[in-house]
């Protein structure tokens, strides 16, 4: 029990477990809401509430008339936005049509069924946005519907393909594995039809069912989201993976220690301790499962209608569909339990042995690394068509995403036979698990402290021999940066920052209201520069105009076509006033891409964003100042020659680069996701042209604008890692300057993104995320500043102090 002990009773390790499932519930939670904020997460529980009360009523009823129940009340919710907005609608002649709910009592009536939809009938913003939340959960119902209606056919097709196909030349030659996959594929989706395998057609379908036949899969309709939108998020199994590498390396902490000899001396300190470091491993298996897995999926059930029937085939999810595992969703639930359970500790095991063969801890890490690396890079890299395919197959990353083992259906050429890539990967866990598990247990009975040196030791122990005349050269910057990157592991934190942008959000799209679309169509189209009167750019825009004019005219209803066409010719005129009163050339820019970005909707996102970086700035400054303290070597570094203003200055430049780092892998991908999506055509054009910047203090283009933005990011994280800094020196430790600098920055972060405003005045949040200051500008706020300047100036005095306390 004493290693069982040491090993989970470590307040870091559990610090890190609970800080991973926390983030994890976090991350996946806010992936689940349209925005993040205040009142978000009950209104996306409404709306999973009443697409589960949905699906229980349609249960058991026939798919085609679960679609038109649907859709007749996505007409009733279409009804009730038109007539709650009050716009026109008219019939194929051009004449207006009466309104369907021409009173408010008419309109509560029709959604008497949706409380919490009545709630926001004096909210036009709010109502509206909820409204169309109501109509895509019908839609997904509409969509899961359609599925359980169409998956025979789906199988029916695969057969009729497989047919076809063996008919060809290409496909067609005699033992060759493009025919025998045929050939497999065929059977196995066969099976799912109720054929055998000889190919004997099924039986006739049971009534009121969907699927095949009595003797095939018998899909059947239900709340499928829950699970659906689970099974997307990722970065649970990242951090099973680094929660299985922290515990690994509690193994090797004897020798960091220099306790390796004495531990070996002792009757239970080889076998028994290598028998009870399985069973840990177990453990943080099971517990990787249960808090960064099944958590998350229980969370994705109560935020997505509650729970699904379980006792329906696991084929009932679209995800599945190409799923040839003939068992139920629970049964899969089960098997899936149980495989990654299993998978983590192959895992572990895989890690231990690699890094316990190398007697350096740091260099058994540095050997792991480029591996994982490696394996990462051809499981999601390498093409499908690769004639190196079994690399990205077999691979340890399809232990890591065990869900892919059953929602994707490949099967692999092994010498000219094709073999399922879910079954040889199954068959393969337990070997390889009896295998690592015995080269773990040899290597804990047979490595001895001393002596039987590994290749790998053996190789560093000679370039060190030629690398230490070059570190000899080194200054005290380069240590510097040695310590926070390996001795205090900021460069793994660095790829659990990688990992984790991955799954950032940048975008937050409002709906365009239904009188402004035609208006926005035309924008669209029209996208450039005005130019002045005489310009080819003015005579290109009237032409346009003029042609746009004669077509409506022309049209078969001209009415909100040419209203549309007046709104923008207004547009135009403002825009070369406002241009030529402040100087800058006008253009007509469609504004809804850009504020999906930049407006006043994505703000929650940008301040999601701006608190994860806060926490990785936490992580990987909080031992710059701190370590010293920790190693006992503070007095001793005072007295050297470049111990005091020196180090100082080389500390401040680690935080600067902790900075770009975290600014880049944070918001860089924002920058380059939106101009990806809309080109660079438009960043010559002046910010003012856009109604929410149109108050913006100086001339300034878009590019220079986003110049702005990104600049004053990258300088207010500054500041930030300055109080970081501070708060460190003052620490005896590592461990207490990451408890203290989340409760410092993170905390107040996280009060102001749910709601409680008074925190944005005392938290870095809003100067970091920058982007509202320059919305406020943009629309003539200029109290806007004011946390900026708070926290420049903490920043400043953070600075002061700590620079006393280096002198």
């Amino acid at each position: 029990m004493g290693e069982w002990k040491r090993v989970f009773l470590n307040p870091a390790r559990m610090g890190l477990l609970l800080l991973l499932t926390g983030l994890t519930c976090a991350l996946f939670a806010g992936s689940l809401l349209t925005h993040v904020g205040p009142g978000e997460l009950e209104r996306t529980v409404a709306i999973g509430k009443y697409k589960g009360e949905l699906t229980e009523r349609f249960l058991g009823k026939d798919p085609l008339l679960i679609m038109e129940a649907c859709e007749a009340e996505e007409a009733m919710l279409t009804d009730v936005y038109y007539d709650y907005n009050h716009f026109p609608r008219w019939n194929e002649e051009g004449r207006e049509l009466p309104a369907v709910y021409a009173d408010e009592a008419s309109l509560r009536d029709a959604i008497a069924h949706l409380p919490y939809l009545q709630g926001f009938m004096g909210d036009v913003d709010r109502f509206n946005e909820t409204l169309w939340m109501y109509i895509d959960a019908l839609h997904e119902v509409n969509e899961d519907a359609a599925y359980a209606e169409g998956y025979t056919a789906y199988l029916q097709k695969i057969q009729k393909q497989t047919e076809e196909q063996s008919k060809t030349s290409i496909f067609g030659k005699e033992n060759s594995f493009s025919l025998r996959n045929l050939k497999k594929t065929a059977r196995e989706f066969g099976r799912l039809l109720g054929f055998d395998d000889a190919g004997t057609s099924p039986g006739p379908a049971e009534e009121g069912t969907s699927g095949s036949s009595a003797s095939g899969v018998q899909v059947r309709f239900g709340n499928n989201r829950g699970i659906e939108r689970w099974l997307g998020f990722r970065l649970g199994d990242y951090f099973g993976l680094l929660l299985l590498l922290v515990f690994v390396m509690a193994f090797l902490e004897e020798r960091k220690k220099g306790l390796w000899s004495v531990i070996r001396t002792t009757g239970e300190g080889r076998l028994r301790l290598g028998i009870h470091r399985v069973l840990i491993l177990l453990m943080v298996s099971v517990l990787s499962t249960l808090l960064l897995q099944l958590l998350p999926l229980g969370i994705s059930l109560w935020l997505n209608g509650g729970g699904t029937d379980l006792s329906r085939p696991i084929q009932s999810i679209q995800s599945f569909r190409t799923c040839t595992v003939r068992c139920t969703i629970g049964g899969w639930i089960l098997l899936y339990v149980a495989v990654t359970v299993f998978s983590g500790l192959l895992l572990g095991l895989f890690m231990w042995f690699l890094m316990g063969v190398v007697q350096n801890t740091q260099l058994a890490l540095a050997a792991l690394l480029p591996v994982l690396g490696a394996e990462y890079a051809l499981f999601t890299f390498l093409p499908v068509q690769s004639i190196l395919n079994p690399l990205k197959y077999l691979n340890l990353f399809s232990y890591v995403h065990t869900t892919e083992l059953y929602t994707n259906y490949l099967n692999i050429n092994l010498f000219g036979f094709p073999m399922g890539n879910r079954r040889m990967m199954l068959i393969l866990l337990p070997v390889l698990l009896v295998l690592f598990c015995l080269l773990c247990l040899r290597m804990q009975v047979k490595r001895y402290p001393e002596g039987n040196r590994d290749l790998l030791s053996g190789v560093a122990l000679k370039m060190n021999t030629v690398l230490d005349a070059l570190r000899r050269c080194f200054g005290i910057g380069i240590w510097e940066a040695y310590k926070v990157l390996f001795l205090q592991y900021g460069a793994v934190i660095l790829v659990i920052l990688v990992l984790a942008t991955g799954s950032l959000r940048y975008a937050a799209w409002s709906m365009i209201p239904e009188d402004m679309r035609t208006y926005y169509m035309y924008v669209r189209d029209m996208e450039g520069p005005l130019g002045e009167p005489g310009t080819p750019e003015a005579e290109e825009s009237a032409a346009y105009l003029a042609r746009a004019r004669e077509s409506a005219a022309n049209s078969a209803n001209p009415y909100e076509l040419l209203r549309a066409l007046d709104m923008l010719e207004e547009r135009i005129t403002a825009l070369r006033t406002q241009g030529a009163a402040e100087g800058f050339s006008p253009w007509i820019l469609y504004e809804p891409d850009f504020n999906a970005y930049y407006g006043e909707v994505p703000v929650n996102h940008q301040r999601l964003n701006a608190m994860l970086a806060l926490l990785f700035m936490v992580f990987l400054c909080a031992g710059i100042s701190a370590y010293e303290r920790q190693a006992g070597v503070v007095p001793m570094l005072r007295s050297l020659k470049y111990g005091r203003s020196a180090l100082f200055h080389r500390k401040l430049l680690m935080t600067f680069l902790m900075a770009v780092f975290v600014w880049g892998f944070v918001w860089l991908r924002e920058l380059s996701e939106y101009i990806s999506l809309f080109g660079k055509e438009i960043l010559s054009a002046p910010v003012q042209n856009l109604p929410d910047y149109e108050a913006f203090p100086f001339p300034v283009s878009i590019r220079g604008f986003f110049g702005i933005l990104y600049g004053l990011r990258l300088v207010m994280l500054l500041p930030a890692g300055y109080v970081i800094l501070c708060l460190s020196s003052y620490m005896p430790n590592v461990r207490m300057s990451y408890l203290l600098g989340p409760a410092v920055l993170v905390l107040p972060a996280l009060l102001v993104i749910l709601g409680i405003t008074v925190f944005r005045w005392v938290s870095p949040l809003i100067p970091v995320s920058a982007a509202e200051l320059l919305l406020g500008l943009g629309q003539g706020r200029w109290w806007c500043v004011l946390p900026f300047v708070v926290w420049l100036a903490a920043g400043h005095a953070a600075l002061k102090i700590s620079l006393d306390r280096a002198m």
